[in-house]
C-alpha cells in the first residue's frame, strides 16, 4: 500500500526563481499545496546560473517560505535543467560483424554505450535519444531479433555546457538542499503538454520564455530536434525601454497592456495617445511597431528551426511559456510564414491534478513545475532536526554536557558516561585533584575574562587621563 509523499520542485528561470510543493497520493493523483516565486535580477541569465550567491539566497528564501506556510522541513528538491547551450547533436554508431548474427538487446545497449562515449569540447551528454537503426539496408525502430552482419544506430545526443549542471549543483549545496533528481525541462514539459497522438503525427512545442525560446520537434513519437534560441519576451521589453527611454518595469507594463504580435492596418482607426513617465507621451502605433518588429524576429528564428519539418508535423505548432500570452501570436505566425496550424496551450487541468491555490489559468510558466511534481517519486520533506541549546548543560547534544567529549576529528561524539565521575583521565591529567576548599579558593582568586577586561579598561582610562 502506497503512502502520501510531499514533492518539491524548483525552476531556475531567467525572470524569476520558482518553487512548488505538492502532495502525491498513492493513486498517483497530485494535490498542489504551495507555490513561491522570488525575483532575483542578474541571478540567472538565459537559463544558466550567473551569480551563485544571489541564486543561493533566492532559493533559500523561497524554500523558507514554503517551510513556514506548509509547516514542513524541506531537505530535497527536484530541479529542471534548461539553458541556451542545451541542444541535440546527431551521431551514428556502426558495428560490422564477420558473419550474420541475431541482433540482441545486449548489442543494441553496447551501441548506445559507445555513443555515450562521444566527446564534445566544453560540453557533456545529458541524455541519449535513439532515432532509428539501419540493419543491412533497412531502417527500423526495433532491430532486436533481425539477422544481419552490419548495424548502424542513429542517435540524438542532448548536450549542454558542463558549467550548466555544475552551477545548479553548487546552488543547491549552498542552500543545503539535496538534489532528489534533475530533469531536462524541455523534454519534461513536452511529456506533460503534448499528447501521444500529437507526437506520433508530428508536432513542434515552442516554449516562449523571458530570455530564451526553446523549440522541440517530435515525429513518430520520437524527439527529432531540440534547440534553445537566445531571444525571449525580455528582448521586447528591453526594446521598449531603450527606444522610449523609460524604466524596465514601465516598459513591461506597456507591453502587457498594449502589446500585440500582429496588428492589421485599418483605415479610420484612431491612433491613441499613451502617457508615459516624466509627463511624456507616445502613440500606440509607435509602441506596437516596436513590439511587432522584435516579435517577428523571434518568430523568424523559430520558423528557421521548424521549416525543414513543416510538411511532417501534422499536428502543427504549440506555443507555451509566459511570453506566449501575447495577443494575436497565432495570427502573426500565420501571416509571416503562411503556416496556420498554430495554437497556444495553457496549464492543463486533468482529473489527477487538483489545487486549492488560485493559479492563473494563463500561467504557462508553471507547467514545468507541475510536470516535475507529477514525475517525482521521492519524499522531499522530513522532520526538522533539533538544534541543540549550547547553554543547556543537561542537553545531550550540548558540548557542555558532562557525558560528551569532542571526537578525534571525525565529526563524532565520544561518551564518557560509563567512567566514574571522580576518576581522572590519566593520559590528560596525572596530578591529584584539589580538595573542595582549595578549588573554591582558586576560583575566587582566578579572574574571569570580564574582570580582566575591566581591569585593562581601567588602566587604559588612567593613561588617557594622564595624557
Amino acid at each position: 500500500m502506497g503512502v502520501e509523499k510531499n514533492i518539491v520542485a524548483i525552476e531556475l528561470g531567467s525572470s524569476a526563481i520558482r518553487a512548488m510543493i505538492g502532495q502525491k497520493k498513492p493513486d498517483g493523483s497530485l494535490q498542489v499545496l504551495g507555490f513561491e516565486k522570488e525575483c532575483a535580477p542578474d541571478s540567472v541569465h538565459k537559463g544558466v546560473v550567473y551569480n551563485i550567491d544571489k541564486t543561493i539566497q533566492a532559493i533559500a528564501a523561497i524554500i523558507k517560505r514554503i517551510e513556514q506556510r506548509q509547516k514542513v522541513f524541506v531537505n530535497k528538491v527536484y530541479v529542471g535543467v534548461a539553458g541556451q547551450s542545451l541542444r541535440t547533436v546527431g551521431n551514428v554508431v556502426r558495428k560490422q560483424f564477420e558473419v550474420k548474427v541475431n541482433i540482441t538487446e545486449d548489442i543494441v545497449e553496447r551501441l548506445k554505450e559507445e555513443d555515450g562515449e562521444q566527446e564534445y569540447p566544453g560540453a557533456e551528454i545529458l541524455d541519449i535519444v535513439p532515432q532509428e537503426f539501419r540493419v543491412g539496408t533497412h531502417l527500423t525502430n526495433e532491430p532486436i531479433g533481425i539477422m544481419t552482419d552490419r548495424i548502424e544506430g542513429c542517435y540524438k545526443n542532448i548536450v549542454a555546457r558542463k558549467t550548466l549542471c555544475e552551477g545548479i549543483t553548487r546552488c543547491l549545496a549552498g542552500a543545503r538542499l539535496e538534489n532528489a533528481g534533475s530533469f531536462i525541462s524541455p523534454l519534461l514539459l513536452s511529456s506533460y503538454l503534448l499528447t501521444d497522438p500529437e507526437k506520433r503525427s508530428g508536432c513542434a512545442l515552442v516554449d516562449f520564455g523571458a530570455e530564451t525560446t526553446t523549440v522541440t520537434i517530435y515525429e513518430k513519437n520520437i524527439l527529432r530536434h531540440l534547440v534553445v534560441i537566445p531571444l525571449g519576451g525580455n528582448n521586447i521589453t528591453n526594446d521598449i525601454a531603450s527606444i522610449l527611454h523609460i524604466e524596465h518595469e514601465e516598459a513591461e507594463a506597456l507591453k502587457r497592456t498594449y502589446g500585440s504580435a500582429y496588428t492589421e492596418e485599418r483605415e479610420g482607426v484612431e491612433n491613441r495617445i499613451i502617457n508615459i513617465s516624466n509627463d511624456r507621451q507616445t502613440d500606440e502605433r509607435r509602441l506596437r511597431a516596436i513590439i511587432e518588429a522584435r516579435q517577428q524576429e523571434i518568430l523568424d528564428n523559430v520558423w528557421e528551426q521548424i521549416k525543414g519539418s513543416a510538411d511532417r508535423i501534422l499536428s502543427g505548432i504549440i506555443f507555451t511559456g509566459g511570453a506566449a500570452n501575447m495577443r494575436d501570436l497565432e495570427t502573426a505566425f500565420d501571416k509571416y510564414h503562411h503556416f496556420d496550424k498554430v495554437k497556444t496551450r495553457q496549464l492543463p487541468t486533468t482529473p489527477e491534478f487538483t489545487t486549492s491555490l488560485k493559479l492563473d489559468p494563463q500561467a504557462n510558466t508553471l507547467a514545468t513545475l507541475v510536470a516535475m511534481l507529477r514525475r517525482g517519486d521521492e519524499e522531499c520533506t522530513s522532520e526538522k532536526p533539533m538544534e541543540p541549546d549550547l547553554f543547556d548543560e543537561n542537553a545531550k547534544d550540548s558540548p557542555n554536557f558532562e557525558g560528551n567529549t569532542p571526537g578525534a576529528g571525525d565529526g563524532t561524539v565520544k561518551s564518557n558516561k560509563n567512567k566514574p565521575v571522580d576518576t581522572p583521565d590519566t593520559d590528560i591529567n596525572t596530578e591529584e585533584p584539589d580538595s573542595i576548599e582549595e578549588e573554591k579558593e582558586k576560583k575566587t582568586k582566578r579572574p574571569n575574562a570580564f574582570s580582566r577586561m575591566g581591569k585593562w579598561l581601567s588602566e587604559k582610562a588612567k593613561v588617557l587621563v594622564e595624557e
